[in-house]
């Protein structure tokens, strides 16, 4: 099993969990609800380490530690959703990188 395969099992385990803290079940309709909520939180701590957004007494390593988190919790959501609808994340990311360096190419 590679890292991303792993990662995923991992977040697939920790989500079927949460109900049982008496939130909704998690599904993938429910982590694409979420992961718009996360990426506010990536795009407010953006904005507070740029200066133009109140840091909240906040330096730029703590800012960096919440970013970070952030960034972890999109893709955990990007893992959960991709499990939850079985698509290959592996074959996407190859598919993306052959479609970006197409454009590239044809603008170039």
């Amino acid at each position: 099993m590679d890292t991303l395969d792993k990662m995923k099992q991992e977040v697939v385990e920790i989500f079927k969990k949460y109900d049982a803290q008496g939130t909704k079940t998690w599904s993938y309709d429910v982590a694409s609800h979420d992961l718009q909520y996360q990426v506010g939180n990536l795009s407010k701590c953006v904005l507070q380490l740029q200066n133009y957004r109140y840091r909240e007494g906040l330096d730029e390593s703590q800012i960096k530690a919440k970013l970070s988190d952030e960034l972890a919790d999109i893709m955990a959501e990007v893992l959960f959703i991709a499990h939850e609808l079985d698509i290959d994340l592996h074959s996407a990311w190859d598919n993306m990188l052959a479609s970006d360096q197409k454009k590239i190419s044809e603008r170039s």
